[in-house]
């Protein structure tokens, strides 16, 4: 692998998978003795893409079968999560709560499909992690999957609900930084950050997997779904795209790794005053930003041929 920076490319990515790995690994022992044998405690964020650090928060949910066994995290799964991780999710957001399973499986697209239920279940199909119940997690997803598939009958086509889902979660996430950081007065340049790299890599991620499902059956779209799922979006990209065709981005990626890693940077980022996009730190991140999203796009016109389906579906 080729240096960039003085660091090996790959470096930065390993350390922090495994922190996380490693943390997971303590995060399930800790929460399983406090939760129902048939209920599922997701995580998504950091932790999930295996990129988190020491000031990583978590954002998980507690998935029930049962409406009346849970209705709030009890006290012992959040003291059990805090011991190891003690940044907790936002109180007034998607996370830190409890789901009904089938609440996850209806409503695709209707009138109450809010912009929380949107979240958790692209974050669940995207970039989602077990900490407790990994048959049930993985049946879930699985059924998930279906759902989306099964929207889109013909084998030639494209798995298109999922696809659409995925462009509208995108798009909300974009909406919904705006809100923040103007209506609710959140500091917007770690948002910002963010949202060009984290988050456009989790939707690349979504749009590059639904393009491999293309004249595939039924059955085998849904078996090519859940196992690229399973992947951390930087390993799914490098599986579908290949190590060398990747390398570009994943360097741009990595120098974000290594600079969201740095509590200065951190601090720095929440600080900048709104009107101040010439502040060094952003400037030199937000740059690099730029570098990725070329490289994403390059990668979208190497790995798919300009007459594949998906070149059409996300434009029209």
């Amino acid at each position: 692998m080729r240096l960039r920076r003085g660091i090996q490319v790959g470096q930065v990515y390993e350390k922090a998978k495994l922190f996380s790995e490693h943390n997971l690994e303590r995060l399930r022992t800790a929460v399983k003795p406090h939760i129902p044998a048939d209920a599922i405690v997701a995580t998504f964020g950091s932790y999930a893409r295996r990129e988190a650090s020491e000031l990583s928060d978590i954002d998980y949910v507690i998935i029930s079968n049962d409406p009346g066994s849970l209705s709030k995290p009890s006290e012992e799964v959040e003291e059990a999560i805090k011991s190891i991780v003690d940044i907790e999710p936002s109180p007034d957001g998607a996370f830190g709560k409890v789901i009904q399973r089938s609440d996850i499986l209806k409503n695709l697209g209707g009138e109450q499909d809010s912009n929380q239920s949107l979240t958790r279940r692209l974050l669940l199909l995207l970039e989602g992690e077990w900490l407790a119940g990994e048959a049930h997690f993985n049946e879930l997803r699985r059924q998930l999957i279906g759902r989306c598939v099964a929207a889109t009958k013909r084998d030639h086509q494209l798995a298109l609900f999922l696809l659409n889902d995925t462009i509208r979660y995108w798009r909300t996430m974009t909406v919904d930084y705006m809100y923040k950081t103007t209506e609710a007065s959140k500091p917007w340049a770690i948002r910002n950050i963010k949202l060009v790299f984290s988050r456009k890599l989790m939707y690349a991620s979504g749009l590059f997997s639904v393009a491999m499902t293309a004249d595939r059956s039924e059955t085998d779209k849904v078996d090519i779904l859940e196992k690229l799922f399973s992947m951390p979006a930087l390993d799914r990209m490098r599986y579908i795209c290949g190590d060398a065709r990747f390398s570009n981005a994943f360097s741009c990626y990595e120098f974000f790794l290594s600079q969201i890693d740095s509590a200065d940077v951190r601090e720095r980022l929440k600080k900048i005053d709104a009107d101040d996009h010439s502040d060094a730190v952003f400037r030199k991140l937000k740059n690099e930003g730029h570098h990725f999203t070329r490289e994403l796009l390059s990668l979208f016109e190497q790995t798919f041929h300009s007459t594949h389906p998906i070149r059409r579906a996300v434009m029209f």
